[in-house]
């Protein structure tokens, strides 16, 4: 897998993707494993060819008969490791398949609930802006002696609108970086 990236870890689905690069690499190490065990079959058929042409017709028909029958049984075990070659490719192309969908699926999940904080971020803005016009006109429109409290209070909703503005500017970048990521991974 040539992801690597620690965005990775941050999906909901992260584990059920490590699972599959698991069976990945273990598929390519067993794909290698028979690839190395073709190489190995070749050089001894392309050897046991080679002496077959080298024996004389006069040479004892049983070796020849021997090497022939030697040489069938790797053409088998030939034809045999390429049906495995071929289907572990098969299952690592269908895997890496998986891994790109999982991924799919984990940043629209996160895409959704950042967009869905974002969302919840903006209600709140408006909610406690209210809030602070509220208090400022009470403030204006009370007596003195009342005023520090009605001060205070509007000061409380002034933090609280700047918390979240906060909270919304972070759920923006979320919201970027996933739409970034997205792209990166999928153009």
């Amino acid at each position: 897998m040539t992801r690597s990236r620690r965005y990775l870890n941050n999906l909901p689905n992260a584990e059920r993707i490590k699972q599959i690069a698991r069976e990945i690499l273990d598929n390519e190490l067993k794909l290698d494993q028979a690839l190395q065990d073709n190489a190995r079959i070749k050089a001894e058929i392309l050897t046991l060819e080679s002496q077959i042409l080298s024996f004389n017709t006069w040479e004892d028909p049983q070796k020849i008969k021997n090497t022939k029958s030697k040489l069938d049984q790797l053409g088998n075990g030939l034809q045999r490791n390429d049906k495995e070659i071929a289907h572990l490719k098969e299952e690592i192309s269908n895997s890496k398949s998986l891994v790109d969908e999982e991924i799919r699926e984990g940043l629209s999940k996160l895409f959704k609930k950042a967009k869905s904080n974002r969302d919840e971020a903006q209600q709140d803005i408006i909610k406690h802006q209210q809030l602070v016009e509220e208090a400022h006109n009470r403030l204006m429109d009370n007596p003195a002696e009342e005023s520090e409290n009605l001060r205070e209070e509007w000061i409380r909703n002034l933090v609280k609108v700047s918390i979240v503005e906060e909270k919304l500017k972070n759920s923006e970048k979320e919201l970027e970086a996933i739409k970034r990521v997205y792209r990166l991974e999928f153009g």
